[in-house]
């Protein structure tokens, strides 16, 4: 059989096998992920983080929305010009092409990079706005008004993109499918993603939607969150800074750094589902926006030593994480790079290269633990004095175990011998020494 012949086929692979117990669990985080984001909300509010205080008749009657109040068919139109904006950025703004990693098919995809040529003018038309008006500028009091309205909106938006990208992957061009998406099972599908790069042309929805709609979002929110704080006390606290400024950077960071992500595994092996939709649309602006929103209701002065302990541990983990992902994105890249050709590999049969030394012979993915570590500084500012906002890290910690469990899984199958050859040097899985 010639090549030409078997591309079809190869497209179309079969899945390994299911992660997340299969349907029946990916049914479940269909149902808890959305109703966590909307229980976050519900039982952290003005009323109280959470409103113990309350009996359930007087709950229902100060904190459960009305029909009108969850649900605004303006806001919605908002939302989506809100999305819709940003992509028409994302094809308009001068780019930087990169091509993003080898495809089973041998194939390279151009990928457009402007995430931070679209954040900065973004930013700087709110500043300008703010400048004007203050910080009680009528956009984000809108904002904080209309946040439970928003994160409906971003509901309905993420489920429909689901939908859209999973029909469209059915088409008579064959796309090319992602391997754990396409099991025939279609909720497993929807949820996973069937297709590997769905796209409009040039525009490449899954690489839009992890950087732009909720990674700017948050920021946004974060701010809005801060002009609550201002317009209620008449300043803003050294507690809701850090988290403005903390977060901020971290958004900012993967913006400028966006060449980076063309190498994770959300852009190489993972199809665009709603898994990926949910995740970059609701997720991540609204549930990691917690803490400020917390400090917005419930103001917190840290003082000198406050600030500085949380310096430290932002400062430890944003040392690893930006080094160890970093280190790697360049060695994949070019790894006769002078900043990294002297780092060990060992050169699995497929002919790929797995590092063994530098960050990456510390664990297997030290970006994780350093991750984690800036987790904590994002709850730490908040205080003691609720558990509410220390949510992030307990979910962000069975997040980033259940991602590693899948990469070994799907690493073990890739490479097989040499896995177990890579996983007997480097034993630590996250955390060096302990797990």
């Amino acid at each position: 059989m010639s090549p030409s012949a078997a591309a079809p086929a190869d497209k179309q692979a079969r899945s390994h096998g299911y992660d997340f117990a299969g349907p029946l669990g990916v049914g479940a985080i269909t149902i808890v992920a959305p109703s966590v984001s909307y229980l976050l909300y519900f039982g952290c509010n003005e009323h109280g983080c959470p409103p113990t205080h309350l009996s359930w008749p007087q709950y229902v009657e100060r904190v459960l929305p009305t029909k009108d109040q969850f649900f605004s068919l303006e806001v919605l139109g908002y939302f989506v010009a809100y999305v819709l904006g940003l992509a028409l950025l994302n094809v308009t703004i001068p780019v930087r092409d990169r091509l993003g990693v080898p495809l089973k098919t041998g194939e390279r995809l151009v990928y457009n990079l402007n995430a931070y040529e679209t954040f900065v003018p973004l930013m700087g038309s709110l500043a300008f706005g703010t400048y004007m008006y203050g910080w009680e500028w009528s956009l984000w009091t809108w904002i904080w008004d209309h946040y439970l309205h928003l994160l409906t909106a971003a509901h309905i938006f993420s489920f429909t993109l689901a939908c859209g990208v999973y029909l469209a992957s059915f088409r008579s061009s064959k796309p090319l499918l992602a391997a754990g998406g396409n099991t025939g099972n279609h909720l497993y599908d929807w949820f996973i993603g069937r297709e590997l790069n769905p796209r409009l042309g040039n525009f490449d929805i899954k690489l839009f939607c992890e950087l732009h709609p909720g990674m700017m979002g948050w920021a946004v929110l974060n701010l809005a969150f801060a002009a609550h704080q201002y317009q209620i006390i008449g300043r803003i606290t050294d507690s809701m800074v850090l988290i403005n400024i903390f977060q901020f950077w971290y958004i900012f960071d993967a913006l400028f750094n966006e060449p980076a992500i063309l190498t994770t595994m959300d852009i190489t092996s993972d199809g665009f589902g709603y898994m990926l939709s949910f995740g970059d649309i609701v997720w991540v602006p609204f549930t990691y926006s917690l803490q400020a929103r917390y400090l917005a209701m419930y103001p917190l002065d840290l003082g000198v030593l406050g600030v500085a302990g949380v310096l430290f541990v932002k400062g430890v983990g944003y040392f690893i994480f930006r080094g160890a992902n970093s280190q790697k994105n360049a060695f994949r890249m070019n790894p006769d790079d002078a900043s990294v050709k002297h780092l060990k590999f060992i050169e699995t049969k497929s002919g790929r290269k797995l590092l063994i030394s530098g960050w990456w012979g510390i664990s297997r993915h030290i970006n994780y633990f350093g991750d984690w570590i800036m987790g904590w500084s994002w709850c730490l500012p908040t205080g003691f004095d609720t558990w509410v906002t220390y949510f992030y890290v307990g979910y962000f910690a069975v997040l980033l175990i259940n991602r590693e469990r899948r990469d070994d899984g799907h690493c073990r199958i890739k490479y097989g011998d040499d896995w177990n050859r890579y996983t007997s040097i480097v034993k630590s899985r996250i955390v060096p020494g302990i797990y």
